[in-house]
């Protein structure tokens, strides 16, 4: 509160003059404080949005699916170490689907890691169990239609389809074979030869095409 100022009147209304243009001053750098903290809140907000934005866009992304003939070695360690976690994780220690003994009766044996079509089936369900639980795009139904369609799907194909189909008959390892994709050289050189012969050559850049 301001002292009442001593003297003639003239002297008091001078001082109170003074003191009112002091306070004004000093309300006007408070006001002024205001607006700053008013505009670095408005800036804050912003930001915030912009990052939420790049998360949601992140987010949106869709997942790659891994390709183990074309990953780098990088790419496959980190492949491995997010595979092998989750089947001794989730697959193994929360459903008991890998294993000679214990769990589940139809389980695949603990040889899958062998078997690279079975590394490759395990691989898909593994990324979309992480899509699923550990990222915000899952959903209660597609969470119901992985335990109900996907994982018994995909273990029953592996212990009656994929070369783990005899490690689980024998219940021993059993080393795949690798198959022969062409049976016969000689034939194949045939029937491509005999193909190319019977197809139109390339179009020449620039030259007008027959029509009919």
């Amino acid at each position: 509160m301001t002292t009442p100022p001593s003297g003639g009147l003239a002297a008091q209304v001078l001082a109170l003059g003074e003191d009112l243009h002091r306070l004004r001053g000093q309300l006007g750098d408070l006001a002024g404080i205001g607006e700053q903290v008013t505009a670095l809140v408005d800036d804050v907000t912003v930001l915030q949005e912009q990052v939420q934005h790049l998360l949601d866009a992140a987010d949106d992304k869709p997942v790659r699916v891994w390709d183990w003939s074309a990953m780098n070695k990088e790419q496959a360690a980190a492949a491995w170490h997010t595979l092998l976690d989750w089947v001794r994780d989730i697959l193994t220690g929360t459903y008991g689907l890998v294993g000679h003994t214990g769990g589940r009766k139809n389980k695949i044996p603990p040889c899958w890691y062998r078997h690279p079509d079975v590394a490759v089936e395990l691989s898909w369900l593994c990324q979309e169990w992480h899509r699923i639980y550990r990222s915000t795009k899952g959903t209660p139904a597609a969470a119901g239609e992985w335990q109900d369609r996907w994982l018994p799907g995909t273990i029953n194909r592996l212990r009656t389809e994929s070369t783990l189909a005899a490690c689980a008959r024998d219940d021993s390892h059993v080393e795949p074979k690798q198959g022969q994709s062409i049976d016969d050289g000689s034939a194949l050189a045939a029937v491509v030869e005999a193909d190319m012969a019977a197809r139109p050559a390339a179009p020449v850049p620039g030259q007008p095409q027959p029509v009919g």
